[in-house]
């Protein structure tokens, strides 16, 4: 957990990082406080910004674009496998760095390739209990990295928007957000809290957000663009 962001029953509190204020200041985002606001300028600066930074150029997406797309459904030759290990290296999610995640890691791809779990049917309708299946049908070694598993083969295989990221760094910015845009959260008072929580609750907590900065900003992003502009303002918190 950073030490420049608390969030407890005893205090909260976010300590901006030098990296923070000096993209804030040289890029002229929309902030309040210590806020970034999910606006449209915001998002469109980061999108730009990620486009335009070489160190995260999508190795994945260029991967996936050299087989045929029932390659990868069907892991024909390990075309899913190949790809699935490039959306955990884009993500510096590190679940096949470890050997002891290695039998999560394949239990996920044999999982994903058996058409009798219409993953990919459940994939296309946006199912939110699908990333917390991949876990407990898979194991724990890919806990973090079933949510990016999810929405990138989403996106490049039905051009679909249908997942939030399951981030370390927007989990401990979350609790920040939900109370700045007005969405409730009784039952979870730190980020430990939010750190346990199942995908599905996960998701249910940024739909709210998203729904609350739509109407406050009376125009919309993407589940992306929201991921991305909490994520990369504040990646520098450690």
């Amino acid at each position: 957990m950073p030490k420049n962001i608390k969030y407890s029953s005893r205090g909260c509190c976010i300590e901006p990082t030098s990296d923070f204020s000096n993209l804030c200041d040289k890029h002229n985002l929309n902030i309040d406080g210590k806020i970034v606001l999910l606006t449209r300028n915001n998002a469109d600066v980061i999108e730009k910004l990620l486009k335009d930074d070489n160190t995260y150029i999508p190795f994945a997406k260029i991967v996936f674009d050299s087989f045929e797309k029932n390659a990868v459904m069907e892991n024909k030759n390990k075309a899913l496998f190949i790809v699935a290990r490039e959306i955990d290296r884009d993500n510096n999610t590190n679940a096949w760095r470890y050997n002891k995640n290695h039998d999560s890691f394949n239990n996920m791809i044999k999982y994903i390739s058996n058409k009798n779990n219409k993953f990919f049917e459940r994939l296309n309708s946006g199912d939110q209990t699908l990333p917390d299946d991949i876990v407990e049908k898979c194991g724990t070694g890919v806990k973090s990295l079933s949510s990016k598993i999810c929405k990138y083969l989403c996106e490049y295989i039905y051009n679909k928007d249908n997942f939030y990221i399951n981030d370390s760094v927007v989990r401990n910015m979350l609790l920040f957000y939900l109370d700045y845009y007005g969405v409730k959260h009784p039952k979870l008072k730190s980020i430990y809290g939010v750190d346990n929580l199942k995908y599905s609750d996960y998701y249910e907590l940024l739909s709210k957000l998203h729904t609350e900065r739509n109407s406050k900003h009376k125009d919309s992003i993407t589940k992306s663009e929201l991921d991305h502009i909490i994520w990369y303002c504040y990646k520098s918190f450690k």
